[in-house]
C-alpha cells in the first residue's frame, strides 16, 4: 500500500496506464467469495484506487488515464464469469470517469485488446481446453505501440475507446 501512497505524491503525472489482471476459469457454482473478491480487487479496484490517488498530479498535467479491458464486445464466457463481470465494472469504471474528468482536461481511453500472446492467455486456454497459438495474436509490443500512439494522440481529440485485434492473416 505503500507504493500507492507515493503515487499520490506526484507532482506532475502526465500518463496512467491501468494494464494488469488476473482471470480465473471457473464456473459460476464453484467460484468462492475470494475468487470474486481477488478478481475484482486486482481488476477494478486496483485501477480506481490509482486513479483516485493520482487525479490530482493528473489534472495539473491535464493528463491521460489508460484502462486496458478485455477483448472486444466480450461478454457472458462460461467459467469465466468473475472475469467478465470485473472487466464490465471496468469499463464503467472508465466512462464515469470520463465524465467527471472531462471539466479538469484528463482524458481517459478503454483499450480493449483481442487475444495478446501472453503466458496468462496460454494459461486461461489450457484450463479452457481451447487451443493456444501465440502466432495468431496480438504481441505485447505491438500492444504497447498501440498505447503509445494513443498517448501521442492530437490535443483535439483522441479515442476513448480503442479496440485493437490482430491483423488478418
Amino acid at each position: 500500500m505503500g507504493a500507492l501512497r507515493a503515487a499520490g505524491d506526484l507532482d506532475e503525472l502526465r500518463a496512467l496506464v491501468h494494464c494488469a489482471g488476473i482471470s480465473p476459469v471457473v464456473a459460476v457454482a464453484d467460484a468462492t467469495p475470494d475468487t470474486w473478491s481477488r478478481t475484482l480487487a486486482v481488476n477494478v479496484n486496483s485501477a480506481a484506487e490509482l486513479v483516485r490517488l493520482t487525479l490530482p498530479s493528473l489534472r495539473r498535467a491535464r493528463g491521460h488515464v489508460i484502462l486496458v479491458n478485455a477483448s472486444p464486445g466480450l461478454t457472458g464466457v462460461a467459467r469465466w464469469s468473475a472475469f467478465v463481470g470485473s472487466k464490465a465494472a471496468l469499463r464503467e469504471l472508465a466512462g464515469s470517469l470520463r465524465e467527471e474528468e472531462e471539466a479538469h482536461g484528463v482524458r481517459v481511453t478503454t483499450v480493449y485488446p483481442a487475444a495478446t500472446a501472453t503466458d496468462l492467455l496460454g494459461e486461461v486456454r489450457h484450463a479452457s481446453g481451447r487451443p493456444y497459438d501465440p502466432e495468431s495474436c496480438i504481441r505485447p509490443e505491438t500492444l504497447a505501440r498501440m498505447i503509445v500512439w494513443v498517448l501521442n494522440a492530437p490535443a483535439d481529440a483522441y479515442p476513448c475507446e480503442l479496440s485493437v485485434v490482430p491483423a488478418p492473416r
